[in-house]
């Protein structure tokens, strides 16, 4: 009976059961990280920058390339994706049934966002992350909305126009100068052609 053994031994019992279910835990860990990762992620000790940006491993980005049909053929028979928590499955169909909607045009301006965020340096990353998306999410939604309709003219200039546009105090007319730096920086995510990146 465990009442008649020393308190020793009855810790020795329970500490070795409590670091055998930490261990136990800590596999479980270690596997759910790996189904998230890629076979061509980063080598650890490297950033692993589509992850840090929130952008798809590469492995889910392939999906975007398959049908519907395809799509989930794969994600029935993927051991990488069905070792995935339900709730991380669920959002990576969602996420795929929301690609399938948009349009050619739209998939491919996602895409070259995507490519300007994986060219940008660790410092360009961290002020998009750290400083420039809290600012935005921090204005007012009446100003939110004049940048996003200077943003729409941009759209449908070239690069030069948009250059020149950008450095036109008529353009810029109503905007304050944080403003008119968030208007370049955005224009700059959303528009990859024109070679611009975010400044601080």
């Amino acid at each position: 009976m465990i009442a008649a053994q020393p308190a020793s031994a009855q810790r020795g019992r329970f500490g070795a059961a409590f670091q055998q279910r930490r261990a136990a835990a800590a596999a479980q860990r270690r596997a759910e990280r790996q189904a998230e990762r890629p076979p061509n992620a980063a080598p650890k000790g490297q950033p692993n920058v589509r992850g840090m940006e929130g952008l798809p491993p590469k492995w889910i980005d392939d999906m975007r390339n398959m049908s519907p049909e395809e799509q989930e053929r794969f994600m029935e028979n993927d051991a990488r994706f069905n070792n995935l928590p339900p709730a991380r499955q669920e959002q990576i169909r969602k996420d795929l049934q929301d690609w399938n909607k948009k349009t050619p045009e739209q998939q491919e301006e996602i895409r070259q966002r995507e490519a300007v965020l994986e060219r940008m340096t660790p410092e360009q990353r961290q002020y998009i992350r750290n400083t420039l998306l809290p600012k935005w999410q921090a204005m007012p939604l009446a100003r939110r909305q004049v940048i996003n309709r200077h943003l729409a003219m941009l759209s449908h200039m070239s690069s030069d126009t948009q250059q020149a546009a950008l450095n036109d105090p008529r353009f810029m007319q109503g905007m304050s100068p944080d403003e008119q730096d968030m208007l370049r920086n955005l224009n700059s995510l959303r528009n990859p052609a024109s070679g611009d990146q975010p400044t601080q």
